[in-house]
């Protein structure tokens, strides 16, 4: 089996070095384009940046406009580098997610001087959204293992405000019913003070559940429920500042009060699931997160680079004592003939090695999987993930609502096939005998299709298989 499963990498990986070698037939347009741009003419004619015009924007503050776009009224340039401002302040302009589609050129030019102009279509910004979604990983694990259960579904509204204030400001409301009751409230300002450099956050939550996850067997989440009783409840404080000195790196700071209560019954079944046997535990966390987000459209990249810092001190004594550092980056390279070439990494790192199970999970949860391991979960304290992509564009169109509607005339639609192989590891210094999946290499594979569409909507469908020589359809929304 293994033999096999080391079969298939290496298919794989020759069938992506075939897919490069076809890719390299011609020049890189892109590149091309750059040398014209860098074009020395260019470069020694200077022009001055009079006045920058926004227009399109109904709720959107024009200052708020005005920051992404990296040109400054009143200042000179050389003209390649406008040139090369107009398609970095529409990227920085999309990647703020307020608008549906952006334009950014230059106008009016007279002697040594133009106006840039910016129009922008915005989304819509205050509206509430119907919440149906099972509570399981992910789509495969609710369809396969449960059934389309509905008592595994999370059902409720969800009241979304986005630019309430026209300031990339967020109000979101949460309620909730179904396998987990939730109140929550979220709202975050980015940008407060004439330097638009600092913002704040304030949030809180209340949820309960009649089932929990208190173990892992054979690879796979084991739940505890219980139809009179609820059997976790979780409150939330917190509050957080932020600080974005340009368009791409950001910084933020969290402090939240957490108490969580099990039932008996839980740490009766896993002792080891909070420290000390308790049921019961209140604990700050402290949070700080950075990204750097230089890429060309967050939700589905194509050419760039991004890092991801995330470090979490969870507990103050003993009960609840735990470091934990999250570091992720991704490499995308567009190639030619709509080729593109994604490289990601993952490591994860908890100390002290002692954890009790609430702080274990790894890999399979939220997004740190590999593709074709979705049906399983692997707890540790120290793991990775490599992923490499290859993505081939075969379809840019744009479909007709009929709609008299400049901004939602017509819907966007990407597609991409791909190919792609993953491996990881997770070290768990305690491992039960029955998972294992831990303290060993693992790898996947696969073939699949990737739609991106309006509202950082996108859609994969992946055909994976695994070093267990298992073959399965997954399907999955708005992760890259």
């Amino acid at each position: 089996m293994l033999t096999r499963g080391k079969n298939i990498v290496l298919m794989l990986t020759m069938c992506m070095a075939c897919l490069l070698a076809a890719a390299q037939d011609k020049p890189d347009e892109e590149a091309e384009d750059s040398s014209q741009v860098n074009h020395k003419i260019l470069q020694d004619t200077r022009v001055a940046v009079r006045e920058i015009f926004v227009t399109g924007n109904k709720k959107t503050k024009i200052h708020i406009v005005k920051r992404e776009v990296s040109v400054v009224e009143g200042r000179s340039y050389p003209m390649s580098e406008i040139l090369k401002s107009l398609s970095i302040s529409r990227q920085n302009l999309m990647n703020t997610t307020l608008f549906v589609d952006v334009s950014v050129d230059f106008s009016n030019w007279y002697n040594d001087s133009i106006d840039i102009v910016v129009d922008v279509k915005e989304r819509w910004y205050w509206f509430p959204i119907p919440i149906f979604k099972p509570v399981d990983r992910n789509w495969n694990v609710w369809i396969n293992q449960y059934d389309v259960s509905f008592e595994r579904v999370n059902y409720g509204i969800k009241f979304m405000g986005r630019n309430i204030s026209g300031r990339n400001d967020n109000l979101n409301i949460f309620v909730q019913s179904g396998y987990t009751q939730q109140f929550a409230f979220t709202y975050q300002n980015p940008f407060v003070g004439n330097s638009l450099k600092h913002g704040f956050s304030v949030n809180a939550s209340l949820e309960r559940n009649r089932e929990i996850n208190y173990i892992t067997e054979n690879n796979e989440q084991v739940f505890y429920k219980s139809d009179q009783n609820f059997v976790k409840e979780k409150m939330m404080l917190g509050a957080g500042y932020s600080y974005r000195k340009g368009s791409i790196a950001r910084h933020n700071v969290q402090v939240n009060l957490v108490r969580e209560r099990v039932m008996d019954s839980v740490v009766y079944l896993n002792p080891k699931f909070f420290n000390g046997g308790k049921t019961t535990q209140v604990f700050p966390e402290f949070i700080y997160a950075y990204r750097y987000l230089g890429v060309n459209y967050i939700p589905y990249p194509t050419k760039g680079f991004r890092f991801d810092l995330y470090f979490l001190k969870r507990g103050i004594t003993k009960p609840m004592d735990m470091w934990y550092l999250n570091m992720k980056t991704a490499k995308f390279w567009p190639l030619p003939h709509k080729f593109y070439l994604t490289a990601q990494a993952e490591m994860i790192l908890k100390f002290p090695f002692n954890q009790p199970y609430y702080n274990l999970p790894m890999l399979g949860y939220f997004d740190s999987y590999l593709r074709g391991l979705e049906y399983y979960v692997v707890d540790g304290v120290v793991g990775g993930i490599g992923k490499l992509t290859l993505r081939k564009q075969i379809a840019d169109v744009k479909l007709k609502t009929g709609l008299k509607s400049r901004t939602y005339g017509t819907i966007p639609f990407r597609i991409f096939l791909k190919a792609y192989g993953d491996g990881g590891y997770a070290y768990n210094k305690f491992p039960q005998a029955d998972n294992t999946l831990a303290n060993k290499f693992l790898y996947t594979g696969g073939f699949g299709v990737d739609i991106a569409t309006i509202y950082d909507v996108v859609i994969r469908i992946e055909y994976s298989f695994n070093q267990l020589n298992q073959r399965a359809v997954y399907f999955h929304m708005n992760e890259f």
